[in-house]
């Protein structure tokens, strides 16, 4: 309904064939920017009726093929629909990806003694600064046991088939006793691939309602590459209507914010204790100001789920869940 400037509160009757036929095919809008509403009427009088009717959809292998695409909607001027442009491939990044810690990572044998290595070496300094320069130096271990585990999605494949051809050559000698050791190995070993990578996608597609182990890896998969295709951000305007795509992007936000946010000033402190007439006990005051305790942080920690959003180091709750148990 955010598609109409004013209109009906539910979907008009000519919109339902349309809408089922979306939902059938799984088609989503392409990332857009520029004009929002790409339709309009002009009546003599009253009102400009503004719609989104001309849209840009696709399905997810059309976003395995071109997964930086966008649309850029331009002014309509003297026509009533806008124009658009399709961007199939409009740059690549060169910055590096920044470190996100995996989840499925704690239940591997090297996590812990890789971070015990680098929890015994002493830093000097206060203890916030020493475990800030821990969690830093621990990235590199880290990525390299990511490395080692290797295509997740490449060894699902490769062990579903190796279990594939077990059980056909099974079903022609069903006796051989050397041959069902070998498949209950492979069920392990398949299982276990299996739910590593249902729980990295799982905490990429940010699906919290659905359980890693539900077996539903293509689900996961639409997810993130929905995600990834709306997250983008590939065109923008600043406020003196300059557009900005590509890596220009990047600047423009960075100068925007400088600005808006100003530049650091003196503080005058504000002493007056008439201003509010209405003030807190002075023992509910103290308890509000009191030291924090060991209890109170670890059950905080502990209520945040897994496959929440990283703090800005890049480390999930998982991880100090797992060192806190």
């Amino acid at each position: 309904m955010d598609d109409y400037l004013v209109g009906p509160s539910t979907i008009p009757v000519g919109m339902r064939e349309f809408y089922d036929c979306v939902q059938h095919n799984q088609l989503s809008d392409v990332k857009s920017h520029g004009l929002r509403f790409t339709w309009n009427q002009k009546p003599k009088n009253g009102v400009e009726v503004l719609k989104k009717i001309d849209r840009v959809m696709s399905n997810t292998q059309f976003l395995d093929l071109f997964p930086d695409a966008y649309v850029l909607f331009h002014p309509y001027r003297v026509s009533d629909h806008s124009p658009c442009i399709l961007h199939l491939s409009p740059f690549k990044h060169t910055r590096p990806k920044p470190f996100k810690f995996t989840n499925f990572l704690v239940n591997k044998e090297g996590f812990i003694p890789c971070v015990a290595r680098e929890w015994a070496k002493v830093i000097p300094g206060v203890t916030m600064f020493s475990i800030v320069k821990k969690l830093l130096a621990l990235k590199s271990p880290l990525r390299r046991l990511l490395f080692i585990q290797g295509n997740l999605h490449n060894r699902v494949k490769e062990a579903r088939l190796k279990l594939d051809d077990i059980q056909k050559a099974i079903d022609v000698n069903p006796t051989d006793i050397a041959l069902r050791e070998t498949e209950s190995r492979c069920i392990q070993e398949f299982n276990s691939l299996s739910y590593d990578e249902e729980c990295f996608l799982k905490q990429k597609a940010k699906a919290e309602w659905l359980a890693a182990g539900d077996s539903n890896t293509k689900f996961f998969h639409n997810c993130v590459k929905m995600r990834n295709a709306s997250n983008k951000i590939h065109s923008i305007q600043d406020v003196h209507g300059n557009w900005f795509q590509g890596n220009d992007v990047f600047g423009a936000l960075v100068s925007h914010y400088s600005a808006f946010l100003g530049t650091q000033d003196q503080v005058v402190k504000l002493v007056n204790d008439d201003l509010f007439s209405n003030v807190l006990d002075s023992n509910v005051a103290s308890s509000m100001i009191r030291q924090v305790t060991r209890e109170e942080v670890k059950s905080a920690i502990f209520s945040i789920g897994e496959n929440k959003a990283p703090g800005p180091d890049g480390y999930t709750s998982a991880f100090f869940k797992t060192l806190g148990r």
